[in-house]
């Protein structure tokens, strides 16, 4: 009698199959929960930029947010970690750059969080190019116009500051990124907006602003501060 008609031999060459096949499925779902779980959030390391499981450091695409320690800095972080943060994402990347971090739009549940960001007003938009550069500069803007986030009053202001001996409103050109400073009797002062998420603030003395890289604005001329 061939070994094969042995009674037994194929229930054991069945059952040894079987295990085979289950052992090779929890192999590939195995391989498939763990590729899929390189796409978690290990890390928010600021309002514009997170840490996968994998390791992979990805900013999104389009958003500029202020600083950790500028005004408005820890509650995008904040914001971001409540969106993203031990959650699972999907990230196309738009770029990679020089030291390896990837430049990416960002999704979680259907949501582009590169959107949700610049529309709550957590940052400003830098026009990058990317499929969405229409649809995330429009929500920059929305979130701007709508004077949320760094727009509103918490990074912003016109008015005098707490400390009235310190009355010196610095500004930064966005185009040139050249230091201007304004004080009581300039001719812009009071139209000038302080915005502190970029780096902009209040002074006391014009020996302070000119030690940190600012001049008189245009509209200062023949005008004196006194403290």
């Amino acid at each position: 009698m061939p070994f094969s008609n042995l009674p037994g031999v194929k229930n054991i060459v069945i059952i040894v199959l079987a295990a085979i096949s289950a052992t090779a499925l929890l192999v590939n779902l195995s391989q498939r929960e763990y590729i899929r779980e390189q796409n978690r959030v290990y890390e928010v390391v600021d309002g514009d930029t997170l840490q996968l499981e994998s390791g992979k450091r990805v900013r999104l695409v389009g958003v500029d947010a202020p600083e950790f320690d500028r005004c408005g800095g820890a509650e995008a972080k904040e914001r971001l970690k409540e969106l993203v943060e031990g959650k699972l994402v999907q990230v196309e990347s738009v770029a990679t750059e020089s030291y390896g971090r990837t430049l990416g739009l960002v999704y979680i549940d259907g949501l582009l969080v590169n959107e949700v960001m610049l529309k709550e007003g957590w940052g400003r938009t830098d026009y990058r190019g990317n499929k969405y550069r229409e649809r995330i500069t429009a929500a920059y803007h929305e979130g701007k116009d709508a004077n949320l986030g760094i727009y509103s009053s918490l990074c912003r202001s016109t008015s005098a500051p707490k400390d009235e001996k310190c009355l010196i409103k610095t500004n930064i050109d966005k185009a040139t990124y050249q230091k201007f400073y304004h004080f009581p009797g300039c001719k812009h002062y009071d139209v000038t907006v302080v915005e502190e998420d970029i780096g902009e603030g209040y002074l006391c003395t014009e020996k302070e602003a000119q030690e940190a890289g600012f001049v008189r604005a245009q509209g200062c001329e023949g005008k004196s501060f006194k403290p």
